[in-house]
């Protein structure tokens, strides 16, 4: 939050290194699993690339450097294929289901990108929704929440935030029927409810 646009004074002078931390033990221990690992920036990781691109500040340019530099490490010793936070180029597709951060905000978000990328799982809104196309070929999007805090104080006047669930997407993706089947996990009075187990029959 301290180099997004509009930082306050407060944010501004809060230290990154807790985030920086949290963020690198998350990461590498997420990436112990899977054979593929994929790394979808966001719109707060690309602050780094824009602000060594754009900043007239050496420091800062500097310090964004800096991070870049500790990302694409952390990407190349776990063995992470990283995409840029870009509405053609960070998307990424395996069989019948493709990923992107996200980029629409607004109400109706899980049809923006149904409509633009079909089957597709995003993000960025913090929200938890579905939307299927009117279409000929099946295009639903699932919009899958977050694990952040609910109620940070830079967006206090927002009601979007109203809509804000924590929450994430698990399924399977048939690679030989070309299908995929996608289950929504929420967080209802503090928890989790997940089944034990997933079968087709």
């Amino acid at each position: 939050k301290a180099i997004r646009k509009g930082a306050g004074d407060e944010e501004q002078a809060s230290s990154l290194q807790e985030d920086w931390d949290c963020g690198e033990e998350f990461i590498r221990e997420f990436f112990q699993f899977g054979e593929e690992r994929i790394f979808l920036r966001g719109n707060h990781d690309e602050r780094l690339w824009d602000l060594a691109k754009n900043t007239s500040s050496g420091i800062c340019r500097d310090y964004a450097n800096s991070g870049i530099e500790n990302v694409e490490t952390i990407m190349k010793e776990t063995r992470a294929k990283m995409f840029p936070y870009d509405s053609i180029h960070g998307l990424y597709t395996c069989g019948s289901l493709s990923f992107v951060h996200g980029y629409g905000h607004a109400m109706h978000g899980a049809k923006q990108h149904s409509d633009a990328y079909g089957n597709v799982l995003f993000g960025h809104t913090h929200a938890i929704d579905y939307f299927r196309s009117v279409s000929h070929d099946l295009r639903e999007a699932w919009n899958i929440g977050c694990l952040s805090e609910l109620g940070p104080t830079y967006n206090r006047s927002q009601m979007r935030r109203l809509r804000w669930q924590n929450g994430w997407a698990f399924g399977m993706i048939h690679l030989a029927e070309k299908s995929h089947d996608v289950f929504q996990a929420k967080r209802r009075n503090g928890k989790f409810t997940l089944p034990t187990a997933i079968k087709s029959f």
